[in-house]
């Protein structure tokens, strides 16, 4: 026989309210045959994922050495080529420099054009987040690969696909930095009676400026890295030097090549850094 509990009902009855209440807070059947769905549906595109990737582990062991055995012919360095490497390395820097050059002065009025609070052509806003939304999508590589068939093989055809897809990513992130500024400091400008153009230079640049300058640091950084593979798409810098060496197999050369791009990148990192924590 079960003894009784505190209030006099038995702990088996105390045992089915609680699951019952637990029940109900999971939402019952429906909620858990939901769940199972979602989980299963998750399951299923990770499988279908797998396959459509071709991913074979077996051949992944398989190679395993011959990964090591590459790793080991890298070294010692060939620095024999030092010189045309550091002014690969520079034409790389260049097309970083001067793709997100071009982009800050497209963005920026992009940006005031879209931006819901500062805009002054509303109607317009829709369709230019659409052309944004389709600069953004298309990579980098894609757009320098459409130049090189029009303006030929050069770093030029990269830094005209860095500013285009950058411009889309810039406006954008420019237009979500001017929309959470408070109304305030500009309808104070306002009030004075001052036109669209001295409200944006006396009220909305300075309270924007230092989360513009920090948006295009970590964009230039970024197309810094983005850049080094334009050279295998026939845009030049250190990615065509790159796309050599493992053509040839020459790992000495190639290992020189890295080592410059990881000198060049962590340079970048820290001196991006540095001016945004200044900036902060």
């Amino acid at each position: 026989m079960e003894p009784p509990s505190n209030n006099g009902s038995s702990p088996s009855t105390d045992f089915d309210v609680l699951l019952q209440r637990e029940w109900q807070r999971q939402g019952g059947l429906w909620q858990i045959l939901q769940q199972g769905f979602w989980g299963v549906l998750a399951v299923a595109v990770v499988i279908a994922s797998a396959h459509g990737a071709e991913v074979d582990p077996q051949q992944f062991w398989a190679r395993l050495p011959q990964m090591g055995e590459w790793l080991v012919r890298l070294f010692p360095p060939d620095f024999s080529e030092l010189p045309s490497f550091l002014g690969a390395i520079w034409e790389t820097l260049a097309i970083a420099i001067i793709g997100t050059g071009a982009a800050i002065v497209a963005a920026l009025p992009l940006a005031v054009m879209v931006a819901r609070n500062v805009t002054p052509f509303s109607l317009l806003s829709l369709p230019l987040r659409s052309l944004l939304n389709l600069l953004r999508g298309i990579d980098t590589a894609i757009f320098a690969l459409f130049f090189v068939s029009i303006v030929g093989l050069g770093p030029f055809a990269g830094a005209l696909g860095v500013a285009l897809h950058t411009t889309g990513s810039m406006a954008k992130l420019y237009a979500e930095v001017l929309e959470t500024l408070p109304p305030e400091p500009i309808e104070a400008v306002e009030a004075t009676g001052c036109d669209r153009i001295r409200t944006f230079t006396f009220a909305v640049l300075p309270e924007a400026l230092p989360g513009l300058i920090g948006i295009t640091l970590y964009l230039w950084e970024f197309n810094v890295r983005s850049s080094v593979i334009l050279g295998i798409v026939g845009a030049g810098g250190i990615g065509y030097e790159l796309l050599v060496s493992l053509k040839l197999l020459d790992f000495p050369r190639l290992c020189t090549i890295l080592l410059l791009i990881l000198a060049m990148v962590t340079l970048i990192d820290a001196l991006s850094a540095r001016l945004r924590q200044r900036l902060g």
